[in-house]
């Protein structure tokens, strides 16, 4: 099972390896794109939510450092309704043109859930499938070891492997698609797993603005009760690239 998510990387970008069209990057500079969302009703309903998503990015020759975190809050008449974030960082070494060595770590804190915490690291691999100017598909495969934390119950570790993608259309000079995915499974139980995909449409207004719509789907196969499988998030975002 292993060796299967592994070869899905290898072998997709061995065949579409001819799309790779790379652009230089500047050494050394850190690239950041933050989404911010915000929502507040008074009335019948009094109730306030605060979204946050943040991705940094800097490359030092075959060096490639990526953080992200993403945090959402919300109340519903003083009471927390929904309180979770997450956050991952990657290290890549750019092998060549197309593939890299990757090593992940990443923490997730949501009590909604049915988790009081989830955390992963280990080593992987990834491809730059496609990367031109109107299209790009980045790869990822990695092999974790994860520690889960249920809810009144003791924490379990267990080896897993994560594999993950994220295409992005530039359709138009300001509108850009953005499709993300990933799924992770417990390798020692496989009816385990998790599954996260964010569909994001963004319209450019300036350098450095863009408004965005998300669609999030945050998906465990087998929750802790009383916890339900899927949650699902549509934000509005107001969006900052620098």
């Amino acid at each position: 099972m292993i060796r299967s998510f592994t070869s899905i990387i290898i072998l997709t970008a061995a065949g579409w390896g001819a799309n790779v069209c790379p652009t230089p990057e500047k050494d050394g500079e850190i690239v950041t794109h933050s989404e911010l969302s915000y929502i507040n009703t008074k009335g019948n309903t009094d109730t306030t939510s605060l979204a946050f998503e943040g991705n940094a990015k800097t490359t030092l020759e075959k060096h490639v450092f990526r953080a992200h975190a993403d945090a959402y809050r919300s109340t519903n008449s003083g009471s927390v309704s929904k309180n979770k974030w997450s956050s991952e960082l990657n290290y890549d070494y750019q092998w060549d043109e197309v593939y890299s060595l990757n090593y992940m770590i990443g923490y997730k804190q949501d009590s909604f859930s049915g988790f009081d915490y989830q955390a992963y690291t280990g080593p992987g691999v990834g491809a730059k499938v496609i990367d031109c100017s109107e299209h790009n598909l980045d790869l990822q495969a990695n092999l974790l070891y994860a520690q889960d934390k249920p809810s009144e119950l003791p924490s379990e570790s267990y080896f897993s492997s994560k594999i993950g993608g994220i295409y992005k259309w530039q359709i138009q000079e300001t509108l850009k698609l953005i499709q993300e995915a990933t799924y992770r499974v417990n390798l020692e139980e496989t009816r385990n797993y998790f599954f996260y995909s964010k569909t994001g449409i963004e319209n450019k207004i300036n350098s450095s603005l863009s408004m965005g719509v998300s669609y999030k789907i945050d998906y465990v196969n087998t929750p802790p009760p009383p916890s339900v499988s899927t949650d699902r998030t549509f934000l509005v975002s107001l969006i900052i690239d620098y």
